[in-house]
């Protein structure tokens, strides 16, 4: 595990981020971009076996000719009813110790973030997709999430909204995204733990897929789309880290946690958002800010679980 960041660092950077233009403050805000806004055969039947009287015995009466309908049958035809052979089983997979729907993300260490903070994380399982309305449903029909306020973002909510089940889902704050991934047996990411996973661990890629400039790898107001609303989660297969993790740049923002979570009002939340339209702003480094009773049509949820201590290593 990690050192956790001092609460100087943690305030430091949000004010480097605000100083940057990185720092979210509204959700009406206008999107981020210049001009615009910022997915066998049965066994054949063995014939019968012939009996042989010894030398000097009276020799039975012969059988009678079988009949030639009978005679004629194939055969098989006695054994209809007979189970086929049964095909070998196959041998099992190791199991990587990550739930159904999660990759496991290697740990290490790296240098965070413009204050280069030191970090270490350990084994992760990460969620492939980010957190969906309809999966959201599922938790509050069960009693352990609640819906409130989670129409408010209007045209770009997903709660509840014909056609969005398989969109983000949005208009959630911190407590609410905390209680959904407790809900699941996991939980939110540490902010370094969100970053590792995205930048490839030790490939340190700028952006989830590689080096390459954003452009159709995800969902974004920029490469001449401009965007309303959220993408379905897994529309951009080439925007994945190695993993196999989607969505982990544009669609929408993700809570994570941090050592000042404890205390201050702010929370980080990373990724980027379909609003923004330039490339800076989904970046794998880039940071940006909320607080935790913030909600809008552009942050979410992803969880993370630790692997079960018998898994593969």
């Amino acid at each position: 595990m990690r050192s956790p960041t001092p609460l100087r660092a943690i305030s430091s950077l949000f004010l480097l981020a605000a100083a940057s233009g990185v720092l979210v403050a509204a959700c009406g805000a206008a999107p981020a971009a210049p001009g615009g806004p910022p997915a066998d055969q049965a066994p054949a039947a063995q014939p019968a076996a012939t009996s042989f009287a010894p030398t000097g015995a009276a020799l039975a009466p012969a059988p009678p000719p079988p009949d030639p309908a009978v005679a004629s049958a194939p055969a098989s035809a006695g054994q209809a009813g007979a189970e086929p052979p049964a095909a070998p089983a196959e041998a099992a997979k190791p199991s990587d110790g990550c739930p159904e729907g999660m990759a496991r993300v290697p740990g290490g260490s790296f240098v965070m973030g413009p204050l280069k903070v030191k970090a270490t994380v350990g084994d992760l399982c990460v969620d492939r997709t980010e957190v969906t309305a309809e999966a959201f449903a599922a938790c509050v029909k069960d009693g352990k999430c609640t819906d409130k306020f989670a129409d408010c973002a209007k045209e770009a909510s997903t709660y509840g909204v014909a056609g969005k089940e398989k969109q983000p889902m949005v208009c959630v704050d911190f407590a609410q995204a905390e209680a959904y991934c407790a809900a699941q047996g996991k939980r939110l990411p540490r902010d370094d733990e969100w970053e590792w996973a995205a930048r490839g661990g030790e490939e340190a890629r700028p952006y989830p897929w590689g080096e390459e400039a954003p452009k159709d790898q995800l969902c974004w107001s920029g490469g001449g789309t401009v965007r309303k609303t959220a993408c379905d989660v897994g529309s951009f297969p080439a925007g994945a880290s190695p993993q196999g993790i989607q969505d982990l740049a544009g669609n929408v923002f993700e809570w994570t946690t941090n050592a000042n979570d404890g205390k201050g009002k702010m929370r980080i939340a990373r990724g980027g958002s379909w609003r923004d339209g330039i490339a800076p702003l989904v970046r794998t480094a880039r940071p940006g800010g909320f607080e935790a009773t913030y909600r809008c049509g552009f942050l979410g949820i992803r969880c993370v679980v630790e692997p079960a201590a018998q898994a593969i290593k």
